[in-house]
């Protein structure tokens, strides 16, 4: 299992929200499959990118760089 602290040396130059959802996805995948490491850790990478590129507008409208929606006042 991978942590905040503890993830592949390819996952190092990823934005923070990029490599935090790679290491999601990349334990999932751990957990569930028999792939080659190689393999799961390039797709975590690939699919985290994916997922924040789709998601990138709701984050910017929701102030989502600390995961905590700020209330205007």
């Amino acid at each position: 299992m991978w942590s905040k602290t503890d993830f592949p040396a390819a996952m190092k130059n990823l934005a923070p929200m990029v490599r935090n959802k790679a290491i999601q996805i990349g334990n999932a995948l751990l957990e569930k499959s028999k792939l080659n490491i190689g393999i799961i850790i390039a797709t975590a990478i690939s699919k985290a990118k994916k997922w924040v590129g789709n998601n990138k507008l709701i984050f910017k409208n929701n102030n989502f760089k600390t995961g905590i929606k700020k209330n205007k006042i």
